[in-house]
């Protein structure tokens, strides 16, 4: 069954690792665990453009997120869009990625990326959304993957 707006902002608030998925150069798929942050319907993470997955993003912006939890009953939430990247005034979205992890570690985290030139924050305004909670609903649809996830 699909989640509720509200629900869908709780389990986007608790500090969890999205999974990235961009197309290679050769149109080869690529995933990544990355850290992000949730705002007003839009994700924003971070990457740097000299790095191979900066550069396939310059290329190619279209992108998957995948967020899941770890526990039972799984809840699960896919995003898909353009990433928009972001290069000037992009510290305080830099604090909201980082500060969520943990408040020591995103202050190293903090301390050393705001020294790389070519950091950026990559913003995505979902153009769809899909959402699941495998402990709710008819478990025989389920089984057959029938009414498990939502459009918003």
């Amino acid at each position: 069954m699909p989640l509720t707006k509200s629900e869908l902002e709780n389990f986007l608030k608790v500090p969890r690792l999205a999974h990235l998925g961009i197309a290679s150069g050769k149109g080869k798929p690529r995933v990544n665990p990355m850290w992000f942050a949730y705002e007003n319907g839009v994700f924003y993470f971070t990457t740097r453009l000299g790095r191979f997955k900066g550069r396939l993003l310059k290329e190619n912006p279209n992108i998957a997120l995948s967020i899941a939890s770890e526990e039972i009953p799984y809840v699960a939430v896919c995003a898909f869009g353009k990433a928009e990247v972001l290069r000037k005034n992009i510290d305080e979205l830099l604090k909201k990625v980082a500060f969520r992890y943990g408040e020591e570690d995103g202050k190293r985290w903090f301390a050393k990326v705001t020294k790389q030139p070519d950091r950026v924050i990559l913003r995505l305004k979902p153009d769809r959304v899909l959402s699941w909670h495998y402990g709710r609903g008819d478990s025989e649809k389920q089984d057959e993957g029938e009414s498990m996830a939502t459009e918003t």
